[in-house]
């Protein structure tokens, strides 16, 4: 019976050996000459190590009878790093050597050292050289380097338009930039704050560009205060009637929300690129008590998963999330009020849950709205009173301040953030349901009232989508609510608009890639495990297909923009 054994060993002892004989020049049978370089080498390795010396040899150019072939386009010192790869399979690239070593990796056809100078220059990525890096990779045909230049500059496009290389691309570069759906932007603004800067800075030669460019800029998707009180007030955007007609369709597509369905283009559509992630936390499950199961839904791919459980078993409970970090805060974990607080880091290998300084008040069914990096905590119940106290919590000193009253206590109301405001809506007093809504004034560090909803409600799903604050379903003293309500923060007017598919209380809100998601609650019969998504522009609601493994109301449902 024969065997057959493989081994390393005998590869390795051979290019050893050949390159102590290239060293010594001791069988070598051509040179290369580089400048006023002579480099002794043999044409069998070049010819099964480089494609480009396999057809200079073997293929009857004139090199190959030659003994002395003259290299041009190639330092010496670059061919001396090259001929170390051919003879140890080893290269040491650096940021001194790279820029001339993949182009003649490139030239001659040497693939190892052209894959090692794109995975050193992939590591070397960063805002202030994505862009040269994608452009030199794509000058020398490095797919996989081009790519990741790419998608970094798509994943950081808010720090790489502050940097030099930006405001020196081509008008081609910057429209394949600003057009492309991979950005990944909170909103529009930095997009068209970027096209202006790129504009400006040669702005005799570009100024002619800047309708080409704005047609790029989802500028309906900005908040109409942004589109009035700053593109309006740009004067080289006045100056251009292509460019106002852009802007008057932004302004109309704010006034006019029935004609939005025929509005629809590329401007309309929100960009896919962002890896924003739905967050659940805790809540209340099937078996009638708090639970600690967290899960992650991914609106690219449609499909839940488990992350790590919290540290303690939590209903009532509010979430929130600043950078990559989910914050669970508060709740009820079946014996107390809590005013503990608990941090999942998902930019960790292996995220864990972690605790940071408590609340200073206990609060189950309290709001919750990060704004500015800060977390702010309203209202919610200690197991006697109800507060009327908002807190907020700084995680970069990992400390809590408290804020101004408001004039009610609450629990179970909706805390958003919109146009520097905060809004406390709806929620229990401990006698009534509230429909009633307060402001706080960020500025002024003031609470003042502002017209009630048409419905009273408590545990009600809030979020905001540019000047709309929708509260969606709720409990109203008799029955659980699918319905929904809009608050037009500019207007300070509310309507309705259509139901949801199922009816939901204490349920959770949030806005992913311009639509607006609720998610689980109780539909007065059973507690539930689906998500339904609400376009704006086609105003309709869809039941999503996809379920948590986890029926379950008064959860933490927080957004995470993943970075």
């Amino acid at each position: 019976m024969e065997k057959q054994i493989f081994t390393d060993s005998h590869a390795k002892s051979i290019l050893t050996t050949m390159n102590n004989l290239r060293k010594s020049n001791t069988l070598c049978d051509v040179i290369l000459r580089v400048g006023d370089k002579d480099f002794p080498v043999h044409r069998i390795v070049l010819a099964a190590c480089s494609d480009y010396f396999c057809a200079m040899f073997t293929h009857g150019m004139s090199e190959s009878d030659k003994t002395v072939i003259d290299l041009h386009e190639i330092s010496a010192n670059v061919m001396e790093v090259l001929l170390d790869f051919v003879y140890t399979e080893t290269v040491n690239v650096s940021v001194e050597n790279v820029q001339e070593l993949l182009p003649a990796a490139c030239l001659l056809q040497l693939t190892g050292v052209k894959q090692a100078c794109s995975e050193f220059l992939e590591k070397q990525l960063d805002p202030s050289n994505c862009l040269g890096i994608r452009i030199f990779a794509e000058n020398h045909g490095c797919e996989s380097l081009q790519n990741a230049a790419e998608s970094y500059t798509y994943k950081f496009f808010e720090d790489v338009i502050d940097n030099d290389e930006f405001r020196t691309l081509s008008i081609t570069d910057v429209e394949k930039l600003i057009s492309s759906d991979e950005i990944q932007v909170g909103s529009e603004e930095p997009v068209f704050e970027a096209v202006i800067h790129w504009v400006k800075h040669k702005d005799q030669e570009r100024s002619e560009h800047l309708p080409c460019l704005l047609q790029y800029v989802r500028m309906p998707l900005l908040s109409a205060k942004y589109i009035t009180d700053v593109i309006d007030d740009e004067p080289i955007v006045r100056q251009s009637l292509e460019c106002r007609d852009l802007v008057d369709e932004a302004k109309k597509y704010h006034l006019r929300p029935d004609l939005r369905s025929q509005m629809q283009s590329i401007r309309t559509r929100p960009r896919t690129g962002c890896d924003d992630i739905l967050v659940v936390v805790g809540g209340f499950g099937s078996q009638q008590s708090p639970i600690d199961i967290v899960e992650k839904y991914n609106p690219k791919t449609q499909e839940w998963h488990r992350l790590p459980i919290i540290c303690r078993k939590r209903r009532y409970v509010a979430s929130a999330s600043v950078k990559n970090k989910v914050y669970v805060l508060g709740g009820y974990d079946g014996t107390a009020r809590l005013s503990s607080v608990e941090v999942l880091d998902l930019s960790e290998s292996e995220p864990q849950w972690r605790p940071v300084t408590p609340m200073i008040y206990r609060r189950g069914l309290a709001g919750v709205c990060a704004y500015q990096d800060m977390i702010y905590v309203c209202g919610g119940f200690d197991g006697s009173v109800r507060h009327t106290s908002m807190e907020r919590y700084d995680p970069t000193i990992d400390e809590w301040s408290i804020m101004g009253n408001m004039t009610v206590g609450r629990e179970g109301a909706g805390l958003v953030q919109a146009n520097d405001m905060i809004y406390c809506i709806g929620g229990y007093d401990g006698v009534n349901l509230l429909n009633s809504v307060e402001r706080y004034d960020l500025n002024t560090g003031n609470w003042s009232s502002v017209p009630a909803m048409t419905t009273r409600r408590s545990g009600a799903g809030i979020a905001v989508i540019n000047d709309t604050i929708y509260v969606c379903g709720g409990y109203d003293g008799a029955a659980h609510l699918s319905s929904v309500e809009c608050f037009n923060v500019r207007t300070s007017h509310w309507t309705t608009i259509a139901h949801m598919n199922i009816p939901r209380c204490y349920v959770g809100a949030c806005v992913l890639k311009g639509k607006l998601y609720v998610v689980a609650g109780y539909d007065g019969s059973a507690l539930l495990n689906t998500i339904e998504c609400f376009d704006p522009n086609l105003e309709t609601w869809e039941v999503m297909e996809s379920t948590m493994s986890a029926q379950r109301c008064d959860a933490g449902v927080t957004v995470v923009r993943q970075r």
